[in-house]
């Protein structure tokens, strides 16, 4: 799904009205019904007697506002309006015991018996600071829900009044959001912070448009369907060697549970035989924990070779390098040395390479490193172990469409493909037929700020290259099934925003697959 900048917006709308004759009007029907549906299935399907206030801007915003309005009265809610160009309340359909709908407090009454409030105040072309009565609006909004703990549920249109659209800037005063329905296309200031944090859930609504209009973005945003449009087929009539062999050389004595955790990832996103590169020690308490593993036993006492890894790397699908490997110069000797010979071997021999962790930082002491490893490796980097591949210990600079314009230029010097770890993981391609934008994967949860995601993430994208998918197309899939699972996870476990164990996380990846790409999974091979 395309991420626009604003002009790029007004574009698009312009272009449905001058070729295919969808005025503003046509498109705010659909805007509006899109929202209200999209509204009505996050709160559970039934809305009869929820009680609504739309707040109603002056502009097109406003306007979609109330055309959604009309729509979740037809669905049984009552509906109540503030009109700010009036600064009045309209009691709508509402039955809120309320005899004097002008009266100065009956604003804040009306709210402590709401179920929902609708924020569409401004839309994408307002970027100047909210004013103060606007403030003292939304004010009144928050201190209904510090009363009454979480609710009002709180539904932007579009984006939160107060969002800069472009550069996910916000003004003071702002009111977050639980649900965030974007419409037409996503817009990509919503993807920056602080903006991201104002948004809860992001949910993208039609205007309209015709599905043979194509028109152009900065970015691709990573949904369900695009990614079921990626992931390998699982036909009926298959075996272990259908869905790829792939070797993970991971871990050490200070970082044993790295390894165990990357080929989690691998075992249960669907590969057919995941080998783990271990001392016999290790692979002895690793089996405990994995039976499903085999191993390429290196030597207990002394730096494998090479030579080692490399032959162990014979017939193999793809191949995962780095998490937990520590940094020792004897590690870093062969771990190069490993590296280069992949690069020397014919492209038919070649497994597809990931690397990361310990192997990014390893590569990033190097010379011109990214010459070092095959052409096309996927590399996983979070925002610091990125610096150091760029050469310098600072994070990406400049606004948010600089970032990516960095990015790409990056991927295309590097000839690698970059999954930037984040809140809002970043990949990016040097070129593909598929891959002409950076993707976006937004999927904002703190319960997946803990060591050892990272490794269960890199475990899932060495399985889908073995399952035959091309290098960007696994690092895009392996985010959302990566995303998905913690999700999937936090949800069954209450709705938790801390403790979420990676071992919790790994063992919803199947279900994750189950979400995204269907019970079918495939026809007959």
């Amino acid at each position: 799904m395309r991420v626009v900048t604003v002009a790029q917006m007004r574009g698009i709308e312009a272009e449905a009205e001058q070729r295919y004759g969808l005025d503003g009007s046509a498109l705010m029907a659909v805007a509006g019904r899109s929202a209200a549906e999209i509204a009505r299935e996050w709160l559970g399907g039934d809305i009869a007697g929820r009680r609504f206030l739309v707040l109603v801007g002056p502009g097109n915003n406003g306007g979609d506002g109330r055309v959604m309005a009309g729509h979740l009265v037809n669905d049984g809610a009552e509906v109540a309006f503030y009109d700010w160009r009036t600064r009045k309340l309209e009691p709508g359909n509402s039955t809120a015991g309320i005899a004097d709908w002008n009266d100065p407090d009956a604003l804040s009454r009306l709210l402590d018996q709401t179920d929902v409030v609708v924020d569409a105040l401004l839309g994408i072309g307002v970027s100047r600071p909210l004013s103060d009565e606007m403030q003292a609006l939304n004010r009144r909004v928050r201190d209904a829900r510090l009363r009454r703990g979480d609710a009002p549920k709180i539904i932007a249109v579009d984006l939160p009044s107060g969002v800069n659209a472009d550069t996910g800037e916000v003004s003071v005063g702002t009111l977050a959001a639980d649900l965030t329905v974007t419409l037409g296309a996503p817009k990509i200031g919503l993807f920056w912070y602080p903006a991201a944090a104002y948004l809860g859930e992001l949910r993208v609504g039609g205007i309209g448009l015709p599905p043979e209009m194509h028109f152009d973005g900065v970015a691709e945003m990573v949904t369900p369907d695009a990614v079921r449009a990626l992931l390998p087929k699982r036909p009926p009539n298959s075996n272990k060697g259908t869905f790829g062999k792939v070797l993970i050389v991971a871990g050490s004595a200070r970082f044993p549970g790295a390894a165990l955790m990357a080929s989690s990832g691998a075992v249960l996103s669907g590969a057919g035989l995941v080998t783990l590169a271990a001392t016999p020690s290790r692979s002895r308490a690793y089996a405990s924990a994995l039976p499903e593993v085999v191993y390429a036993l290196l030597p207990e006492d002394a730096p494998p070779t090479a030579q080692t890894i490399l032959d162990a790397a014979k017939g193999q699908n793809a191949l995962l390098i780095g998490p937990g490997l520590g940094q020792e110069p004897a590690t870093k000797a062969w771990y190069l040395d490993v590296l280069r010979g992949l690069r020397d071997l014919p492209d038919e021999q070649r497994p597809k390479l990931i690397l990361d962790a310990d192997g990014l930082n390893m590569l990033s002491q190097e010379e011109r490193w990214w010459q070092i490893p095959p052409p096309r490796t996927v590399l996983t980097p979070h925002p610091g172990e990125m610096a150091r591949l760029m050469g310098r210990d600072a994070h990406l600079a400049g606004s948010g469409l600089e970032r990516l314009a960095t990015l790409r230029d990056l991927a295309a010097t590097w000839g690698h493909v970059i999954l930037l770890k984040g809140a809002i993981t970043t990949i990016v391609a040097p070129d593909g037929v598929h891959h002409d934008f950076p993707w976006l994967n937004f999927a904002p949860n703190p319960a997946m700020a803990t060591a050892g995601m990272g490794d269960v993430l890199s475990g899932i994208i060495v399985s889908l290259l073995g399952q035959g998918m091309s290098p960007e197309d696994a690092a895009v899939a392996g985010a959302a099934l990566h995303s998905t699972a913690g999700r999937l996870a936090c949800e069954a476990l209450g709705g938790i925003r801390a403790g979420l164990l990676v071992t919790d996380l790994a063992g919803w990846i199947p279900t994750a697959r189950l979400a995204i790409q269907g019970d079918g999974y495939g026809e007959v091979g």
